[in-house]
């Protein structure tokens, strides 16, 4: 007979293995030193090939930053508003100015789903996106090398229940028992992922936020206005419907009823959540100031008379490279200065941004043409048959030495490729 606590200790064990992570089962496999060799030397081939993709990636990224900066310089020729009251004579020219922002009101445009829990919203588009709380397969895989020169892997799966943006059919787990995501799924009326914008020519740059007797913003600089979160404005609860089944069961046509406003989002649970359950989180594009610099145009057929186009692209150097197509918006009213200190600055971090992710790569590259060495240098394990580990201490020496090379030889050809990009 169980004893009493014994029961109820089993019980919250059982409870609560739906939010624990767990590792069920594994697998073993591992290679001989002459498996290994055959491996490094296909290895090695492919480290040439990722090498001449990384010269091209570090040139490519060197010039456009050389036209980037050329690009920034083309603001200094443009015409600084004083106001944002357009002006008919500079129809053609590249201006800058720095204005309210006018949008339109959007909130009613979400789904009927969605609808009730923003009661208003101006803005140039209102975005969403799902998850559902699902188990998850996971594998790691822990590998040694062996005194023979080979490796011993082992394969690990665990299992976690967690937030996807898809859902996952757990039948193709490796070990599925306890890990059942009984076959939920996304609603049936509602896409994962959705969006609406505001009527086309509706969004303004003006003297005083208002939709008329300013500058249309064209679509492709609507898409660079700023992303908020929307949930600090979502209602806390929808207006009750006709809909008598307030409960979400994993499938089917999702109701306002079914959804609870948690953690600045949207959720089937108000508390911890169950296989099954959705969440829904909300973005808007918005903006109340904002500054820009393109080519006045005239437009028709719209609350304002002008627009914004991109300045075409302009020769400069000896080699007749030529700038990007100019026209830039960013939040907030800056001066000419600080917008192009701004402009100048993101091509810098991205420049940069590149030049390591290249650098690691080629690293990586030139250790791929070094692994027959590598391999090799693993031999030397033998000599822990006949020491107290001299053999590893060896090889550890020697995989020091290899992976310094690599990266030497990588920061140097990269080092090389800037300086003829810049002088090309």
């Amino acid at each position: 007979r169980q004893e009493p606590g014994l029961f109820f200790a089993s019980a919250r064990a059982r409870a609560t293995m739906e939010f624990m992570e767990q590792e069920d089962d594994y697998e073993d496999s591992g290679e001989n030193i002459f498996e290994r060799m055959c491996g490094a030397l296909c290895s090695s081939i492919c480290g040439v090939i990722m090498i001449l993709l990384c010269v091209g990636l570090v040139f490519w990224n060197e010039n456009n930053l050389v036209i980037h900066e050329a690009t920034v310089l083309e603001i200094e020729d443009a015409k600084v508003y004083q106001s944002c009251v357009p002006d008919p004579t500079a129809t053609g020219q590249l201006v800058l100015v720095a204005c309210d922002v006018y949008t339109p009101e959007i909130a009613n445009q979400l789904p009927e789903t969605l609808r009730p829990f923003l009661d208003s919203f101006s803005g140039a588009s209102v975005s969403w996106s799902m998850q559902i709380y699902q188990w998850v397969e996971s594998q790691t895989e822990d590998c040694h090398k062996t005194n023979n020169g080979g490796t011993s892997c082992r394969t690990r799966y665990s299992y976690n229940a967690q937030w996807t943006s898809s859902p996952t059919d757990s039948d193709t787990f490796q070990h599925t028992g306890g890990h059942d995501n009984r076959g939920t799924r996304f609603p049936t009326n509602l896409q994962p992922t959705g969006q609406v914008d505001a009527p086309a020519s509706t969004v303004v740059l003006s003297q005083h936020g208002t939709p008329d007797n300013g500058f249309v913003v064209n679509p492709d600089l609507v898409a660079t206005l700023p992303v908020v979160d929307l949930g600090p404005k979502l209602k806390s609860t929808a207006p009750a419907g006709n809909n008598h089944n307030s409960n979400w069961q994993g499938g089917g046509a999702l109701t306002p009823e079914m959804l609870h406003v948690y953690n600045n989002g949207l959720q089937t649970s108000t508390g911890s959540p169950s296989i099954g359950d959705v969440r829904i989180e909300l973005y808007g594009q918005t903006a109340d100031e904002a500054t820009a610099c393109a080519v006045q145009l005239g437009i028709s057929d719209a609350s304002s008379d002008y627009t914004f186009g991109p300045l075409p692209p302009q020769s400069f150097g000896w080699f007749g490279k030529e700038t990007k197509p100019l026209q830039r918006l960013q939040p907030g009213k800056v001066s000419q200065d600080e917008f192009m200190k701004q402009f100048y600055a993101e091509g810098q971090t991205m420049a940069w941004l590149i030049r390591i992710l290249a650098l690691a790569l080629m690293t990586m590259a030139f250790w791929m043409v070094l692994s027959p060495l590598s391999v090799l240098a693993d031999g030397l394990m033998f000599l822990n048959y006949c020491t107290c580990g001299l053999g590893s201490v060896l090889d550890s020496a020697a995989q020091c030495l290899i992976a310094t090379a690599a990266f030497f030889l990588a920061l140097m050809l990269t080092a090389i490729t800037i300086a003829f990009a810049w002088f090309a």
